[in-house]
């Protein structure tokens, strides 16, 4: 074979090669096959219906307020803005572009003789033929992009659910700590009361009186500072509404000592990756980082641009036609594009290795919660029962004392017991709702696999994008309802 008719095929074969778009292979990944406490499953729920099982109408409230008032989810929403706008930036320079001129002129001799006027117009019109895929990568780049925003909108939604329930119980806690706080002190006004009638009698000793005086003192100070930290409270969530402290709240009731729960479909951990927002973010960038690498490789192949003007002045009577064509070499700067190329690979790299990073951390976050949530079912119903106990221990202690018994100060330890009992259950009932709040965002939110998402929402997504084309992930259902899309249909984020 003659090589001298070889070697141009062969150089074309590895120009073609390697302008051709990289294609996407998830790295490998260690997953677990299952949870460690593979009982916790349960039945996919939307979002709605699985916040409608804690069967608090005061905490949807306070959820639909959230979803429409938090500044977090308003800043994900402008970034997303910003990225469906990158996007079509990254279209139109796939397309040819126009741009006109108008120019005048007017020229006389300072010596006094005849000037002269002159004019042209001109409509020119360019196209770059995208024979490398170097456009092509710039618009997968920038698609990418607008999905990940696009998931970092859901993901914001979905903190702020887990964030506004969070807080809403902390103030219905808060509340019930001051009525059990209010409570004790009116006992210990009543204690207080009872001593000092026995010390005028003569029955009682006066240290009894100084230490039911202490217990009501103690007690108001408790009162106090529990009152500030539901305030703390109260203004955190104010500002999660995007309100300053002290803005008029939804009303909170105190937290009742027994409440419905929905429950918690764990599914596979393989799933994991398809159900949160905040991983199909991450990969999206990932596929990114990868379109980035294609156009930086492709910066080194030659640019062959069309062009075309009409132009039509005073200097020729009619209109004139030009055609022409440019070949750029950019590979004459062959150092510079190799180090933006090699940037560019360290990049994917590093992004690699983020989402790697995060994904286990999603594991570990979904474990520790499931785990968690064991205990936490498991020391309640101890909680429960030392809470009955400490209950019968103060009545039998009160009982004694007014009896002659027992001295003051066996009534208050017991008091103090079933007071510290009361709210280590009231704890108790916190830390539970909130682990359901955590496995509710370590989950994805109450929704199933992203891939089950109707076409019509993916449909909506494209229009929204304005980019001709649909994302290449699905988007996940959390967005259908509730903050984003609800907004979107609001007009709160514009379309171009």
């Amino acid at each position: 074979m003659n090589s001298s008719k070889t070697w141009p095929w062969l150089a074309l074969a590895a120009l073609l090669a390697g302008c051709q778009a990289t294609p996407y292979q998830r790295q490998p990944l260690a997953e677990p096959a299952q949870w460690s406490l593979p009982g916790e499953i349960g039945q996919n729920m939307a979002r709605e219906a699985w916040w409608s099982g804690f069967g608090d109408p005061a905490l949807l409230r306070v959820l639909e307020q959230a979803r429409r008032r938090n500044p977090d989810l308003e800043i994900a929403l402008l970034k997303l803005r910003k990225a469906q706008l990158e996007a079509g930036l990254a279209d139109s320079d796939a397309r040819p572009t126009l741009s006109g001129a108008l120019s005048g002129n007017r020229s006389r001799p300072l010596d006094g003789g005849g000037g002269s006027r002159t004019h042209s117009e001109s409509l020119k019109v360019d196209y770059e033929v995208d024979l490398w895929g170097r456009l092509d990568a710039a618009r997968r780049a920038s698609g990418e992009a607008f999905v990940a925003s696009r998931y970092d909108a859901v993901s914001a939604d979905l903190l702020s659910d887990s964030a506004a329930a969070e807080l809403y119980w902390d103030i219905a806690a808060g509340k019930a700590k001051i009525a059990l706080a209010e409570a004790a002190l009116a006992d210990a006004g009543r204690a207080q009361a009872l001593a000092r009638s026995k010390w005028k009698a003569g029955a009682l000793a006066e240290q009894d009186v100084t230490q039911a005086d202490s217990a009501a003192l103690e007690q108001r100070a408790n009162l106090l500072s529990l009152r500030e930290q539901l305030r703390k409270k109260e203004n955190a969530l104010a500002l999660l509404l995007d309100g300053p402290p002290g803005s008029p709240l939804p009303d909170i009731p105190p937290l009742a000592a027994r409440f419905a729960a929905p429950g918690v479909a764990a599914g596979l951990p393989g799933e994991l990756l398809r159900r949160r927002p905040d991983l199909m973010a991450a990969e999206a960038r990932l596929r990114g980082k990868l379109a980035d690498v294609d156009q930086k490789r492709a910066d080194f192949f030659p640019r062959f641009s069309l062009g075309g003007d009409v132009s039509r002045g005073s200097a020729a009577p009619g209109a004139q036609l030009g055609l022409g064509a440019t070949l750029s070499l950019p590979f004459l700067n062959w150092r510079q594009l190799n180090l933006k190329l090699k940037s560019g690979e360290a990049d994917y790299q590093l992004a690699e290795a983020e989402f790697r990073k995060t994904l286990y951390a999603a594991y570990r976050e979904v474990e520790e919660g499931l785990a968690a949530r064991r205990r936490l079912e498991d020391s309640a119903a101890l909680q429960r029962e030392a809470q009955g106990l400490a209950a019968r221990n103060e009545a039998l202690a009160e009982s004694r004392y007014r009896a002659g018994e027992a001295d003051m100060q066996s009534w208050l330890d017991a008091a103090r017991g079933k007071r510290q009992a009361d709210e280590k259950m009231l704890e108790s009932n916190l830390e539970r709702l909130k682990n359901l709040a955590l496995l509710y965002k370590a989950l994805g939110g109450g929704a199933g696999p992203a891939e089950s998402v109707p076409a019509g929402h993916r449909d909506h997504a494209r229009r929204v994008a304005g980019m001709g084309q649909q994302p290449r992930q699905p988007l996940h259902r959390h967005a259908q309802r509730g903050g984003v899309d609800q907004r979107v249909a609001e007009n709160r984020l514009p379309r171009p």
